[in-house]
């Protein structure tokens, strides 16, 4: 009897002693999460993060956008390109003890709404300008100003001025067109009927004798019998007042003198910029002739409608193909009749360019 009470005693004790054991135990190690396992960590994704449970982020004028951080599964050490990406401030919120930061961080870049094309770095150099298109294809800053200028009460969309010497006159330029006197080839009827009225008038800034800096001299105008001018104004002044043209078309250089290069670049710059003053596009063209004998002018052209990004109509390239390049021998100055119409038609091709950007516009 005695050793049965001694066997239930030591039982009892063992028991008590494995109770207090495993008292200890919980005590130190505490349950084990249902989503987490010793070894390899595991993310418990059995109840995904709703947009509710996400932070409320608002976007104020000219604030910073969240960068959007990597999550990296905990296992690899490299992202993968499935890698999702979702705002930081989520980020820290849930998963921070778990997330890596990836070295690379996204960047939300905003591109404003553009209204026109550009074309940066499609046109050759100054340098290369024989190679230039005839008619161009109209540049992001001659788009910008066809814009504005319908918006401009201020000018007229059916009217170009002319600056230029006896090459410029109605006569010989466009105006044969207007009157019967030039076919005019079936898809450029409608640009023929939208600027009629400037091809038959004349301008006081495209005369016989007229140079670059002519234009800019009073003496050229109100003295010379223009009376609609004022007296001290310039004749290009006088013929942006009076006629309020949205083009103007300058073909200047053959009334050339021995090393007048440098200063024609800058009178035609002048001219260029009182232009563009009224809110009219200036456009520019090369010549056929060389009476400088090293095509000076022609560079000088070209390098302004480069600098300002404007039209040019390459006269010169038009004419290459005709015998003597179009130009009457033996002095090599002037168009022959072939060479007269090959400038025409590359200047209607320009204007037809011009009505329809126009109209696209209105």
């Amino acid at each position: 009897m005695d050793n049965s009470k001694n066997v239930l005693t030591l039982i009892g004790i063992g028991i008590g002693i494995g109770v207090v054991i495993t008292a200890i135990v919980i005590v130190i190690f505490g349950a084990k999460p249902s989503g987490l396992k010793l070894g390899p960590v595991e993310f418990d994704v059995s109840t995904p993060t709703t947009s509710s449970q996400l932070p409320n982020v608002t976007r104020q004028p000219n604030a910073t956008a969240p960068q959007p951080t990597a999550i990296v599964n905990p296992s690899s050490s490299t992202t993968t390109s499935a890698t999702k990406l979702i705002p930081s401030a989520t980020l820290t919120q849930t998963l921070t003890q778990f997330t890596r930061t990836s070295s690379s961080t996204a960047t939300l870049t905003l591109q404003p709404t553009q209204a026109f094309t550009t074309t940066p770095g499609t046109r050759l150099s100054p340098h290369y300008w024989r190679e230039w298109a005839i008619t161009p294809e109209l540049s992001g800053t001659a788009q910008k100003i066809i814009y504005n200028i319908v918006n401009n009460p201020n000018l007229d969309l059916h009217t170009f001025s002319k600056v230029g010497d006896c090459q410029m006159t109605s006569g010989t330029f466009l105006g044969g067109f207007a009157n019967g006197k030039y076919k005019i080839p079936d898809e450029y009827t409608e640009t023929v009927i939208w600027f009629s009225d400037s091809m038959l008038e004349e301008s006081v800034t495209a005369a016989n004798g007229l140079g670059i800096n002519s234009v800019l001299n009073p003496m050229f105008g109100l003295a010379a019998g223009y009376k609609q001018c004022n007296r001290n104004e310039t004749p290009l002044d006088c013929e942006l007042r009076t006629r309020r043209p949205a083009f103007v078309l300058i073909a200047m250089g053959t009334n050339w003198k021995p090393n007048g290069e440098v200063s024609f670049e800058k009178y035609l710059r002048i001219v260029v910029d009182r232009i563009l003053e009224t809110g009219a596009l200036p456009i520019l063209s090369t010549k056929a002739d060389n009476i400088e004998g090293d095509w000076k002018l022609n560079r000088a052209i070209a390098q302004v409608a480069y600098d300002y990004d404007l039209p040019l109509v390459n006269v010169w390239r038009s004419v290459q193909d005709l015998p003597n390049h179009g130009l009457e021998a033996p002095k090599n100055i002037y168009l022959t009749g072939d060479g007269w119409m090959r400038r025409n038609y590359a200047w209607l091709e320009m204007l037809d360019k011009i009505r329809i950007a126009l109209q696209e516009r209105q």
